[in-house]
């Protein structure tokens, strides 16, 4: 059997190993299902070396979960706005 592979080394590349993809993953074939495996590999490698991860910030790390549980930072106003009296 020949396994066909698409190593992945620009935009064209991954086009087509995401069709490959798409074509086997209806499939129960355990040979086929080895082939999708090993070819979501190389498009994983692929997109981690392009778009690396970067760690958040602190304050957007902060402002994510706060959004995520519903929390806001209460406005705060300086003094010099609103004078007492």
């Amino acid at each position: 059997m020949k396994a066909t592979l698409f190593v992945v080394e620009g935009d064209a590349d991954l086009t087509q190993a995401k069709a490959l993809i798409e074509k086997l993953m209806g499939s129960s074939d355990p040979a086929d299902l080895a082939r999708m495996t090993a070819q979501v590999r190389l498009i994983e490698a692929y997109e981690r070396a392009r778009w690396p991860r970067r760690a958040p910030s602190l304050p957007d790390l902060l402002t994510y979960l706060m959004d995520q549980h519903g929390l806001r930072v209460p406005i705060s106003y300086p003094s010099w706005e609103h004078p007492v009296g």
